[in-house]
């Protein structure tokens, strides 16, 4: 199989209520994984992802303080925390010069696992995996965050300065922008079906504009 092509995958994800009971309301838990079948008819998981979506806007009436309910779910997004969050709100940081101004966030998606196995790596599933989950996980007004190290259990692959560069230079060809030392951020609108879903929106308004300009 070619390197540089995408193999014959299948993706599956699954959302559910976070197992966290007092947060169920708030957390969302996702999983997915890219499935191959290798010449025996035998299941191989090639790539995983997982994380958490929370809502902003329904967590701050019911907290005085966001960071409380960050420091609740997990030690990663209590320290994404104190990158993010300003005046109880969680904010996407414009990088653009002509737009200084913070966007507020509705919700955060937190992407706790990504991982390609190294043999299949390079071939852009990592990307597709990405794309995969902002198709499923509502992304409205959302900042997409990750700690941007080797999240990985397997002991045969050392966390090399090499790999954490590699990494980082991934997340940055897809729109992620350093927050901190070890985050990156993306703002949801820079995904590919928020992309596609603007575009298309813009379409309607255009043949609607379009349509009432022939009627007058």
């Amino acid at each position: 199989m070619p390197s540089n092509t995408l193999p014959e995958l299948e993706f599956e994800f699954s959302l559910k209520p976070s197992d966290i009971e007092e947060f169920s309301d708030l957390l969302l838990d996702f999983e997915g994984q890219a499935v191959i079948w290798d010449d025996d008819a035998e299941e191989k998981v090639v790539a995983r992802i997982k994380g958490h979506r929370l809502d902003i806007s329904r967590a701050r009436e019911s907290f005085d303080d966001i960071q409380e309910l960050f420091d609740s779910i997990s030690p990663e997004i209590s320290e994404l925390g104190s990158h993010i969050i300003s005046n109880n709100n969680c904010f996407v940081e414009s990088f653009s010069k002509d737009e200084p101004e913070q966007t507020p966030c509705s919700s955060l998606v937190y992407i706790e696992e990504l991982k390609v196995e190294p043999e299949y790596r390079n071939r852009s599933i990592g990307t597709e995996m990405l794309k995969r989950m902002s198709q499923v996980v509502d992304m409205n007004k959302t900042l997409v965050a990750l700690k941007a190290v080797p999240i990985t259990d397997d002991k045969f692959e050392e966390r090399t300065p090499e790999l954490k560069k590699q990494l980082k230079g991934f997340y940055s060809k897809l729109g992620f922008r350093h927050s901190g030392e070890h985050y990156m951020v993306k703002d949801a609108r820079d995904c590919y079906t928020q992309r596609m879903r603007a575009l298309a929106e813009e379409g309607v308004m255009q043949a609607q504009s379009n349509s009432q300009g022939l009627s007058d």
